[in-house]
């Protein structure tokens, strides 16, 4: 089957040479058409002989033209129109287990959950599909079923998008508005209004069990991206729903939080059907119990996979091939099986002191003095709010601090006077860091409305070709930086960042709203980077499968959060795993056939004989 694919985003007839018609042999012929300009381009699907000059030609790359000898257009489940995305299969839910969705962005996920949650009606790729289309394309198919009871059943959806839930009103009267929404319709007064006293009840205990009791007072838009979230899937919990549907549900959060989250969930699919979209692996193969991978073209077109249980699904997708479908869906193998440099290996650089911050009469942090050592990754791992990014704002030279004074040790730097240090913030003379060094920094938060336009950008601070390949920033060039989309501005900045001349990298959550193969080839690239040119990088973020992947050294952050925050010392790998992983009270274990870190289910055999043995982490 032949697909022709237009991103309207990216078409501009009206700025173009119209190169697509006026290249394509087709349109030679005299008697025959296959491309029309109309608005936009549009192609005709039986009329392409798919010769690819308009993908070539097209000066915006807005034209996919698509092969596919494993489906045919009876195999389409739904297609946005002509020339538009489309999806071929959908994931069967399955009651009592939570079923994972992976895959690429823009691959049809959330197109797939739309439709399994009634939100999008199936086309069959057509303009309108009756009922009786759909009846017969299902036919025989555990989801005919499914899609005829579901006018029946009650849907739950958590969206990926919650700034639409970033409102002026109250976190309590949002959440009673919801238990509203959901009552039947009749109830007497009365019986709503003791209805409603339960539900402040059942909302409250909620609340606690996802650690956020202290927000009920607040108002939504106040609220941070972590609490944001965990409010949204407490709203999605209210009520009792027959199918559950959870859409990026673990972003904003650290890791203690995604497995606070995950434990939630996994209680609600007691009977129930749950379907996540996550692309924090290590986190979705510990939430799940079957996948199902989505495999395609970004933009173009989205193929799903049979069932498949979590740990086999994950290793299938980062081996790039699907066993049971024989398809191979990547080149190369994503493999996690590396060697780490010991901790405080090269040589040494540079060295901060110990030093204390404090930002009004609020949030504090301590730090411990360190040493900066050639050839090597640090990550920052820790609960949110307890200063990671102030620590390399302040390693930055953004921020001033208070310093201690420090001696050397054993070739360690060790605070004079440490355990005589104050909780209290002694007011002193305070300063910027200076490690005489260069330093590159990306910080957390990515905003811009610049005009300036990234190829221009690229040109200026000469990001090579290699870095450009590696972050996909060739579908980016035309476009103004305020046009970029999250995950677009994501792998624009890091690459940016890494394009400069530095002695040290500091990048702040590069894994946020990029997908899973992404996350890989971000990580890779930094690691990459650092052994090359021999620089020193540290990453902060809350992908433990990523900072699996590229670290050789950890700092941890503990306290409480938007209070106090202490770094310990830096420390060699599997020792600051395992120190995190000792606070959370969970064991890792390494996977056999990929290498990847997977989390022990709690008080399963592995689990009791690691930490019998004080093994919190194998690799």
């Amino acid at each position: 089957m032949k697909l022709a694919i237009i991103h309207k985003e990216k078409c501009k007839p009206t700025i173009c040479g119209h190169e697509c018609k006026k290249y394509c042999p087709v349109e030679k012929k005299e008697a025959d058409s296959c491309v029309t300009i109309d608005g936009k381009a549009k192609i005709d699907e039986n009329a392409c002989v798919g010769c690819a000059i308009c993908v070539k030609r097209c000066p915006f790359g807005a034209i996919d033209i698509v092969n596919l000898p494993s489906v045919s257009e009876k195999d389409m489940v739904h297609r946005y129109g002509a020339n538009g995305f489309a999806l071929y299969g959908l994931p069967t839910p399955k009651d009592g287990s939570v079923l994972g969705l992976l895959g690429r962005n823009g691959i049809g996920k959330s197109t797939a959950v739309k439709i399994l949650a009634g939100t999008e009606k199936i086309n069959l790729g057509k303009k309108f599909a009756s009922d009786e289309d759909i009846k017969k394309f299902f036919k025989g198919n555990e989801l005919l079923r499914y899609f005829e009871g579901l006018d029946k059943k009650k849907v739950s959806y958590k969206p990926q998008n919650l700034s639409q839930l970033a409102v002026d009103v109250g976190v309590m009267k949002l959440l009673l508005q919801r238990v509203v929404s959901n009552a039947p319709k009749g109830v007497p007064p009365a019986q709503m209004a003791s209805a409603n006293a339960d539900k402040v009840g059942k909302i409250k205990q909620l609340a606690e069990r996802l650690g956020i009791s202290y927000v009920l007072g607040n108002r939504m838009d106040k609220l941070s991206g972590g609490e944001l979230q965990k409010v949204a899937i407490l709203a999605a919990s209210l009520g009792e729903a027959s199918i559950y549907f959870f859409d990026e549900p673990l972003a904003f959060l650290d890791i203690g939080e995604r497995l606070r989250v995950s434990d939630f969930i996994k209680e609600i699919a007691k009977g129930k059907s749950v379907i996540v979209v996550e692309h924090d692996l290590l986190i979705l193969d510990y939430l799940t119990d079957y996948l199902n991978v989505f495999f395609g073209g970004q933009g173009a077109f989205g193929i799903v996979s049979g069932v498949k249980s979590s740990g086999v699904g994950v290793n299938a997708y980062l081996n790039g091939f699907l066993k049971e479908e024989n398809m191979r869906i990547r080149d190369k193998v994503l493999s996690f099986n590396f060697t780490k440099n010991p901790a405080m290996s090269g040589a040494k650089i540079a060295e901060w002191p110990a030093f204390d911050l404090k930002f009004g009469l609020g949030f504090e942090l301590k730090v411990n003095a360190g040493e900066i050592h050639e050839n090597h990754v640090i990550g920052i791992l820790g609960k949110n709010g307890t200063g990671k990014t102030s620590f390399v704002r302040a390693l930055a030279g953004e921020i001033k601090v208070r310093k201690f004074g420090v001696t050397l040790t054993n070739s360690k730097q060790k605070l004079v006077g440490a355990d005589s240090r104050s909780s209290e913030f002694e007011e002193g003379e305070k300063e910027r860091l200076d490690l005489d060094l260069s330093i590159s920094y990306k910080p957390q938060y990515l905003f811009s409305e610049s005009e300036e336009i990234v190829k221009d950008i690229i040109f200026r601070e000469k990001i090579n070709k290699k870095l450009s390949s590696v972050f996909n920033l060739g579908v980016l060039v035309g476009k103004k930086l305020k046009e970029l989309s999250g995950g677009e501005l994501q792998r624009f900045s890091v690459a940016r960042c890494l394009a400069k001349d530095a002695d040290v990298y500091l990048i702040d959550e590069p894994s946020a709203y990029l997908d899973v193969e992404e996350r890989i080839s971000v990580a890779k690239a930094i690691k990459d980077i650092m052994v090359e040119k021999g620089k020193t990088a540290f990453v902060v973020d809350h992908d433990l499968l990523l900072v699996s992947y590229l670290a050789d050294s950890i700092i941890n952050f503990s306290g409480e959060s938007g209070v106090r925050g202490k770094a310990s010392e830096i420390s060699g790998f599997e020792e600051g795993i395992s120190e995190l992983l000792k606070s959370l009270d969970v064991t890792l274990r390494k996977d056999k056939e990929s290498g990847r870190p997977r989390i022990n289910k709690r008080g399963s055999v592995l689990d009791r004989e690691q930490k019998a043995k004080g093994k919190w982490a194998v690799f």
